[in-house]
């Protein structure tokens, strides 16, 4: 990993790299301090805290004078202990220089923070390839105010200010142990926007094997793989090529309709939003019809459709139509509007 942000992420051996080679190089630094205190010990009869000292000294050659009894084997030991361990120290002293000067040890500290963050992440959404429509998904995930881990083959890529500090794994996608870092078993969905559809097929797989209950989101590249992509468990599909021809048609030939969604999906111009809320069985809204309920009044939202558990969407419900535990709401409004009607739906 380097020390930039985004910050990517890399597989664990690579990640406890800079500290493996700290640990080690200062436990071969110790070995060698404590077999010249050993060695003086015995050749010069010092007790232990005169032998480490002589040890210390005369290995990082700073020694003021020598301690204890010096005869043909002391120096002799020196001479070798010299030899030998000034390599050592020369080695360790090196390491440490680099981890502090090259950034490994910053980049490693980032990356443990980085998996904290990850092993925290929870109803977030994976987004794989970090392309032009993967990247708008992101976007736009991001301005919800929604958390997202990416997921990106080219670690030259997510270099991008808009996602700086942000979540981005670099690794293969259709890899089970990168999906299980990327925490795919406490997601609450995941995109798919590879650049050919056989890898986004095969992403599908693999998500559906770890968790078949995952709701995807699959881009079609080409007309007619979307029954492949349907095949390999894809929930959604999207193809850019299809919504493109059929938004450039619907601007000549209904523009008033498209300047209506533009509204509903641009929230950031009106601060005007459509959702789909939730009744909970604790609700004040369970028994009552749409009537008595005058959502419009209470909240200022405006109901547009209805969903009954097991049934399908009712667009524009009756007066009569009575709210259950279960039910989903469609509604259309301001987003304090439908924060209230999320307060009363949640009881």
């Amino acid at each position: 990993m380097r020390a930039s942000t985004p910050f990517p992420m890399r597989p664990d051996d690579q990640q406890n790299g800079p500290v493996k080679r700290l640990r080690y190089t200062m436990a071969l630094l110790a070995a060698v301090i404590a077999c010249g205190g050993l060695g003086y010990h015995w050749l010069s009869h010092l007790n232990p805290l005169d032998s480490l000292y002589m040890a210390i000294t005369t290995l990082f050659t700073v020694g003021f004078r020598e301690l204890g009894e010096v005869n043909a084997r002391t120096k002799l030991f020196t001479i070798f202990y010299l030899i030998v361990g000034l390599g050592v120290a020369t080695y360790a002293l090196s390491n440490l220089t680099a981890l502090l000067l090259e950034g490994d040890l910053k980049g490693y500290i980032m990356e443990r923070r980085m998996q904290k963050r990850l092993d925290d992440l929870k109803d977030h959404i994976i987004v794989c390839g970090f392309g032009k429509m993967g990247f708008q998904a992101a976007w736009e995930l991001k301005k919800a105010g929604i958390p997202f881990v990416i997921i990106e083959q080219d670690d030259s890529k997510g270099r991008s200010p808009r996602f700086a500090g942000e979540l981005i794994l670099y690794g293969n996608a259709m890899d089970e142990l990168m999906l299980e870092r990327a925490g795919i078993r406490q997601a609450r969905g995941l995109i798919t926007a590879l650049t050919t559809d056989a890898d986004n097929v095969l992403v599908t797989l693999t998500v559906k094997q770890i968790r078949p209950d995952l709701p995807v989101v699959a881009r079609s590249a080409k007309l007619g793989t979307e029954r492949q992509l349907r095949a390999a468990g894809a929930d959604h599909i999207v193809s850019p090529y299809e919504i493109g021809g059929r938004r450039m048609a619907g601007l000549l030939l209904k523009p008033e309709m498209m300047n209506f969604f533009d509204i509903v999906l641009q929230q950031e111009q009106l601060e005007l939003g459509l959702e789909r809320i939730a009744i909970a069985p604790q609700s004040a809204l369970v028994g009552q019809t749409l009537r008595e309920a005058r959502l419009r009044h209470a909240t200022g939202s405006l109901l547009v459709g209805l969903v009954h558990p097991g049934a399908g969407l009712r667009f524009n419900p009756s007066g009569d139509e009575r709210f259950q535990a279960g039910d989903e709401l469609l509604v259309m409004g301001p987003a304090e509007a439908l924060e209230n009607l999320t307060q009363l739906a949640k009881g």
